[in-house]
């Protein structure tokens, strides 16, 4: 697709891409069109938002977000565009290895008057203790102000990337893969640190998602962080997995809202 055209079509959808809470959007990831590339092939990627490993593609967008980067033997650079392109992403490797994409987005503001579905949506991503938090804080059940932000990360395979490895890039909430997935294959344990601001986060909850064949549901797995930030899990099978987490704290004063989130993604494939 030329990128003229990329650009309208991206446009038509920014109003589908753009508001998409939490709530009907647990997952927002960074999706390569191939997680192994050759040095002379480019890496398109496209950013989605959804559940169950499926979502909408939405364009690059500048003021969507507060960093889009990539990650290789050369350092880190921004990942440029012009605004409406369709992939977000499409660059050519600079050098063989682990290319990080990354991606964090401008904080988005959401009101709940539903207390149910506030709560709905805190246990399926772990947030247990969060209705109790808030109640004794002595905060309103029908007027729930939050603060979102999503700091999502794919792990591309250029080449020979044998020798690498993934690393923390200074996302605040950051899923950090402990294996290179080259190196993975059907029936391997894959491990995962969760950081906060560069610290180990215990006991968070971390689900792993395989995309599903031929348009099937995904499947989801998941489980919590152990006393040092990690959690494993045995891959069942080839293809694309995603791995997300959700960290919420209390927001700060200046910041007009009750809660704020931050939710981590990091995405991979198995050949």
């Amino acid at each position: 697709m030329s990128r003229p055209a990329s650009r309208l079509m991206g446009f038509t959808i920014l109003g589908l891409g753009m508001t998409v809470s939490p709530v009907s959007g647990h997952e927002f990831w960074i999706d390569p069109q191939d997680f192994t590339v050759a040095m002379e092939k480019e890496i398109s990627a496209d950013i989605r938002i959804g559940q169950d490993f499926k979502g909408d593609a939405f364009p690059y967008i500048p003021s969507r977000f507060a960093a889009f980067q990539r990650h290789d033997r050369e350092g880190a650079s921004n990942v440029d565009g012009a605004t409406g392109d369709l992939p977000a992403l499409e660059l050519s490797p600079r050098a063989e290895g682990l290319t990080l994409i990354t991606y964090v987005s401008v904080a988005e503001r959401i009101r709940f008057q539903d207390w149910e579905k506030f709560t709905e949506y805190l246990d399926y991503e772990g947030l247990a203790t969060i209705p109790a938090r808030h109640d004794a804080r002595g905060l309103p059940r029908d007027e729930i102000r939050e603060l979102y932000t999503r700091c999502a990360k794919a792990l591309v395979t250029v080449g020979d990337a044998s020798g690498d490895r993934d690393r923390a890039t200074g996302m605040r909430l950051e899923l950090v893969a402990g294996r290179t997935p080259q190196a993975l294959s059907p029936g391997a344990n894959m491990s995962f640190t969760l950081l906060w601001e560069g610290a180990p986060l215990k006991d968070t909850q971390v689900a792993l998602f395989r995309r599903g064949e031929d348009g099937d549901d995904a499947t989801r797995i998941v489980t919590r962080t152990d006393e040092e930030g990690k959690v494993s899990f045995t891959l069942p099978g080839n293809g694309a997995y995603l791995a997300s987490a959700v960290h919420m704290i209390e927001a700060p004063a200046d910041r007009n809202a009750d809660w704020e989130s931050y939710w981590a993604s990091l995405t991979f494939g198995v050949e």
